[in-house]
């Protein structure tokens, strides 16, 4: 017997800064709430840089979809690099990487991934980064309807309601 395989309407992918942001989404997008409700029209792949400034980043997730065709770019970047190297005009040059970099949306990290983690995990600050990531993804249910996962939806969702628009 042949299952029916149903192809995907529109490709995204997700790219965080290093390796433990990208097994964090993983988790998060593998979740079935994720998968089934809120992205069932979207084949999602992850990827990752290996950290550095936000526009090293921004560059690595560029370098990473040259050659090849997503409808959405989400880059996620923790903006506690940017507030240390620009102290008193940070938003400025958020802004600034905003606009130059507006093909990829980017989700700012209230600092980092870390505090977002802290934030629906507990407050208890003395965990280690490592720690954090395992406990994280070992509650990752905990994330549904967290801010991060309200903001991956709202670009997926604002993007899908322009590509159906555009493809009537």
């Amino acid at each position: 017997m042949v299952g029916i395989i149903s192809k995907k309407e529109y490709t995204g992918l997700l790219f965080g800064e290093g390796g433990k942001d990208k097994n964090f989404l993983i988790k998060l997008v593998d979740l079935d709430k994720f998968k089934k409700f809120y992205a069932k029209r979207w084949e999602i792949n992850i990827s990752n840089g290996s950290g550095g400034s936000p526009e090293d980043v921004l560059m690595k997730c560029k370098n990473e979809i040259l050659g090849k065709s997503y409808d959405l770019v989400i880059c996620f970047i923790d903006l506690d690099v940017l507030k240390h190297d620009f102290p008193k005009i940070w938003k400025k040059e958020k802004n600034k990487l905003e606009e130059k970099y507006s093909d990829v949306k980017i989700i700012w990290h209230i600092d980092k991934l870390e505090d977002e983690m802290i934030k629906v995990l507990g407050e208890d600050k003395r965990r280690g980064k490592a720690r954090l990531n395992n406990e994280a993804k070992k509650n990752i249910k905990k994330f549904i309807n967290s801010g991060i996962w309200k903001k991956i939806l709202k670009v997926i969702k604002d993007c899908e309601k322009y590509l159906d628009g555009k493809n009537k």
